[in-house]
């Protein structure tokens, strides 16, 4: 194989043919990436990225920065994002204190969304590029360009406000064993147990992720009220505020479709990758990106082995739903119906 046709050749030239000058030139870029957290390991490797970098740089931006949420910014080093590796700052979008925030609000309110904070960076640049990393997800059946937004671009109270639409918590005490996983694996430390074993969630806290009622080995946790639906509706109504934050032409959206597991990075590990890497999309049209991210994603090339051990693939749907049984088409539906994009596409192949 010739090196111009490996993946990170075709890389180069994809960014080549995004246009970027016209994006970004004079303006202050932000490259928004999930810089993962944890045990975790399959993010979007940092080759791409420092390429990236170096490629909006050339394309005249004022200044380029990195950024993703404070706490993933703080161990960014550990899956090899350092200044020093990308070229340039990695930047928390909402400030180290997760304070720096533009409250912005839901004109009408949607449930109990009336505001979003969107992370004050995003909204100080002038350009962005929104590289997401595909994965599967437990409370809205994937994640991609959308999501990379809508709970990436905001603080911590909006995305507890976001979850909070699908529903509260419910505990089954009579099948729990208080072997404490949801405890040890909630990444805001939401859950505690009172001395007499009750089940208490600190909802200030909690943002409904679901890690606990999807590991839990007992089944003892649930989602009450709300529906994904609500959820992804919210979600695609905070992705259109970041987006109003920018002209049009200067933003770009990177999709990648390698690692592409059964859990989003935000679980803070790696699990086998549930099809073979499919390669990286890019374009100017959120709604066809994701589209074309879902259409790819196909349940004959599943990996075997690659789920979690006991889980089953459901019926009927897409891969993810089958998976995680809600329908990751949702967000795109939702996305159209507001006005961002078009769901039809034409794939052009990298030479």
């Amino acid at each position: 194989m010739e090196k111009k046709n490996s993946i990170g050749a075709k890389w180069d030239r994809l960014l080549e043919q995004l246009d970027l000058p016209s994006a970004v030139r004079n303006r202050r870029t932000a490259i928004k990436v999930h810089l993962g957290g944890g045990l975790g390991f399959t993010t979007v490797h940092p080759f791409f990225v420092r390429r990236l970098v170096a490629a909006v740089r050339v394309a005249g931006a004022s200044d380029v920065f990195v950024t993703d949420i404070a706490e993933d910014v703080a161990s960014a080093v550990e899956r090899g994002y350092t200044e020093e590796v990308l070229g340039c700052r990695i930047v928390p979008c909402a400030g180290e204190k997760d304070d720096r925030v533009v409250p912005t609000p839901i004109d009408p309110p949607y449930h109990s969304l009336s505001e979003v904070r969107l992370a004050a960076e995003i909204v100080e640049a002038e350009a962005l590029v929104d590289l997401a990393h595909v994965k599967g997800h437990g409370t809205c059946a994937f994640g991609g360009a959308s999501k990379n937004l809508s709970m990436g671009c905001v603080d911590q109270r909006t995305r507890g406000t976001l979850h909070g639409i699908e529903g509260g918590l419910a505990w089954d005490r009579d099948a729990c064993t208080h072997c404490r996983t949801c405890l040890e694996h909630c990444p805001n430390r939401a859950i505690s147990f009172g001395n007499d074993g009750t089940f208490k969630v600190f909802y200030h806290d909690c943002k409904l992720c679901q890690h606990c009622v999807l590991i839990c080995p007992e089944h003892a946790i649930s989602v009450v009220g709300g529906g994904y639906r609500f959820f992804q509706r919210g979600m695609a109504l905070a992705a259109g505020e970041v987006l109003k934050t920018f002209a049009r032409d200067a933003v770009r959206f990177i999709s990648v479709l390698a690692n592409v597991t059964v859990f989003c990075d935000c679980w803070g590990l790696t699990t086998p990758s549930l099809v073979p890497d499919i390669g990286i999309l890019a374009g100017r049209d959120i709604v066809a990106i994701e589209q074309a991210t879902l259409d790819l994603i196909r349940t004959e090339n599943l990996i075997p082995g690659s789920l979690p051990p006991g889980w089953e693939l459901g019926p009927k749907g897409h891969l993810f739903e089958r998976i995680h049984r809600k329908d990751p088409y949702a967000v795109v539906e939702e996305l159209a119906a507001l006005g961002w994009g078009s769901r039809a596409y034409a794939l052009v192949e990298v030479a």
